[in-house]
């Protein structure tokens, strides 16, 4: 997958989290650093008992794209799409310097619960220490 296709689906991707949380639950992600609250609120509204794995699959990746592309014009950054390989499965990150931030694999960790980390404490942390650098 080229760097070009990779970040027109993020784009895409990200659209569709919008359109998601505007039809299931009214929510509008206007793509500004105040709507990443509305996209931890969200995942953690979901209940994720009732997804089957490519359902949670879908949504890690809408909702992270959504992160990445607010990330993105914040700080800049490009999606790295990684081919699956003998020890690991295929992986999209966003890339920024020397950072490589899996958005995706961080919501669907909060999807399922096995990261106590809130998305937008998460998502804040990271433009701290981004800034910082700069």
């Amino acid at each position: 997958m080229s760097d070009i296709n990779i970040a027109d689906l993020m784009r895409q991707s990200a659209k569709d989290a919008s359109d998601f949380a505007l039809q299931e639950y009214s929510i509008e992600l206007n793509g500004s650093l105040e709507s990443v609250a509305l996209v931890s609120a969200l995942v953690q509204k979901l209940n994720t008992a009732s997804l089957d794995d490519q359902q949670l699959f879908t949504l890690s990746y809408m909702f992270g794209a959504y992160l990445g592309e607010v990330y993105i014009r914040e700080l800049q950054g490009a999606w790295l799409y990684e081919e699956e390989t003998e020890d690991e499965p295929p992986q999209t990150f966003l890339v920024n310097g020397e950072y490589k931030i899996a958005f995706p694999s961080k919501v669907y960790h909060a999807l399922v619960g096995s990261d106590s980390q809130e998305l937008d404490e998460y998502f804040c942390e990271l433009l701290a220490a981004h800034k910082e650098m700069q």
